[in-house]
């Protein structure tokens, strides 16, 4: 039996880790679409030292301890949740083929997980809350005019978006050379560059057919361009806010009554500043390696920030999750709960709805061993006794620590 794309339902249920499943989206979709998800900044190093950094987190197991009961649930912001993790927000997910976002929401929902709306997404926050049976979050960029943000805050909490994730590392859109060299757009266009690829793979061609134009809903379509780069020259003229500062959070803060997130913390400073703002929690989080190429790992700047404001705030951990345990080693750094990104991107190119799902329930497969195997029977109960990471990720304070001017 064949599910979307060709790829089958054998091929799907039994992809045993996160990184079949990437392959099998690598399959199902043209290259300019497969890089748009899988590609970072520049010579994309931060995007590599997410993952490699990781790896450099080993587990300290017990043993000989009654695991016959796990409990995954964890509490972020007052919500409770059925595992450590969410989807967190991606744009233009309609690029991948099929129903996109409307694919994702719906198979968090059916897992109780929350799905986080993107400001960018291929359809509008009113289209995806009518799909969703689960928590919703809304993903918020700090566009120069107010009006516009305000409309966005406003439409999120009509729809029942209960918590507000702020990105602040979009003062300008990164450079992506992967999108460039494959002439990659938004909507995406046909050319020399990549009419082969197109041609290799027609029901993904067909399926951008139906359904709304590929574009911006959310901001009416004003965002599109002709190829990568005048899309990144129109997001970088037009609607990002050079002049944006903690100001803004706390005037956010001053008309958003929920949960409100900062995303793109990867400094003591900057958490501080986000605490002083009013702020709930923070993402930890360099964009997946897709803004400034350069940064450190997320993970190797968790265990300060954790030290320093993980009294304050609720963190969530963002950048080279692809594991159960990539998500354990998070939370037992600190992390309150972690969120996902290109994995759900992935599960959605390979397969929608269904291959969605199936990326929660590697997840879910995963975690449940993790613990098991850690030797604990509920994931609260996960700290820095089972883990050991280089120490020098751990610095007292760090230069970005100091007051700004």
């Amino acid at each position: 039996m064949l599910v979307a794309g060709g790829i089958s339902t054998d091929a799907l249920g039994t992809a045993p880790t996160i990184a079949d499943i990437r392959l099998l989206a690598k399959r199902r979709i043209p290259k300019m679409a497969f890089d748009f998800a899988d590609g970072g900044a520049d010579a994309e190093n931060t995007l590599r030292a997410n993952i490699d950094d990781l790896a450099k987190v080993t587990f300290i197991p017990r043993s000989l301890v009654d695991v016959s009961q796990q409990r995954l649930e964890t509490t972020i912001a007052g919500e409770k949740m059925p595992l450590p993790i969410l989807l967190g927000p991606a744009g233009s997910v309609r690029i991948f083929g099929g129903d996109g976002e409307l694919s994702a929401v719906r198979a968090a929902g059916k897992a109780g997980l929350t799905y986080t709306i993107s400001t960018a997404s291929s359809w509008s926050i009113e289209e995806i809350a009518a799909e969703a049976t689960g928590p919703l979050w809304f993903q918020l960029y700090m566009w120069r005019n107010r009006e516009t943000v305000r409309t966005l805050v406003d439409r999120a909490a009509a729809v029942g978006c209960t918590a507000l994730v702020v990105t602040v590392d979009v003062a300008v859109n990164g450079k992506r050379a992967r999108d460039h060299r494959n002439g990659m757009s938004i909507p995406p266009k046909v050319t020399l560059r990549n009419a082969l690829g197109v041609a290799r793979h027609p029901k993904w061609f067909a399926s951008l057919m139906r359904g709304p134009a590929i574009g911006f809903r959310n901001l009416q379509g004003i965002a599109e361009g002709s190829s990568a780069m005048s899309h990144q020259e129109y997001i970088n003229t037009e609607l990002v806010n050079l002049s944006a500062t903690w100001e803004d959070i706390v005037w956010l803060r001053s008309i958003w009554k929920g949960p409100l997130f900062v995303k793109g913390v990867m400094s003591l400073g900057d958490a501080d500043r986000a605490a002083d703002a009013g702020a709930d929690g923070i993402f930890v989080s360099n964009h997946g390696g897709r803004q400034l190429d350069g940064l450190p790992s997320s993970i190797s700047v968790l265990p300060g920030i954790v030290d320093s404001v993980g009294d304050r705030l609720n963190i969530i951990f963002d950048g080279g999750i692809r594991s159960g345990g990539d998500v354990m080693k998070a939370k037992a750094i600190g992390a309150d709960a972690v969120a996902l990104g290109r994995s759900w991107v992935w599960g959605a190119a390979a397969a929608g709805e269904r291959g969605v799902e199936r990326v929660i329930n590697i997840y879910r497969a995963e975690l449940r061993e993790t613990l098991i195997l850690l030797g604990l029977d509920d994931v609260a109960d996960l700290d820095r006794q089972f883990v050991s990471w280089p120490r020098e990720w751990s610095p007292e304070r760090d230069p970005a620590s100091v007051p700004l001017p």
